[in-house]
């Protein structure tokens, strides 16, 4: 079974917007998504362009196979969601796109 490497990428308006993100994203909002089944995590803060470019935050969530990830979707996301959009609504400028991919291989 094909290991499944589950990708948000988050967009802050700014520096200070990211840092409040960040301070919620870990460690809670992480381990609970653990704790839905992601067997790893990683957070990766892309270079800016420039001062004035919104700030991005890619969360990278690794899950042992489809049916694993299947179960979170369903079982679990929802409400992770619902707190997100709680403390972060769209009028706080965050967006998220949802990116889901096989991992093919790692060396």
């Amino acid at each position: 079974m094909p290991t499944i490497l589950y990708t948000v990428r988050t967009t802050c308006p700014s520096i200070q917007v990211r840092g409040r993100f960040l301070a919620w994203l870990s460690p809670n909002h992480i381990l609970e998504v653990m704790k839905g089944g992601a067997t790893g995590v990683r957070i990766v803060l892309p270079d800016r362009a420039s001062d004035t470019a919104p700030a991005v935050v890619e969360t990278q969530y690794v899950f042992p196979s489809r049916k694993a990830f299947d179960e979170y979707v369903r079982d679990h996301a929802p409400a992770l969601r619902a707190d997100g959009l709680k403390h972060f609504p769209p009028e706080s400028g965050i967006t998220s796109e949802r990116q889901v991919a096989e991992i093919a291989a790692e060396l």
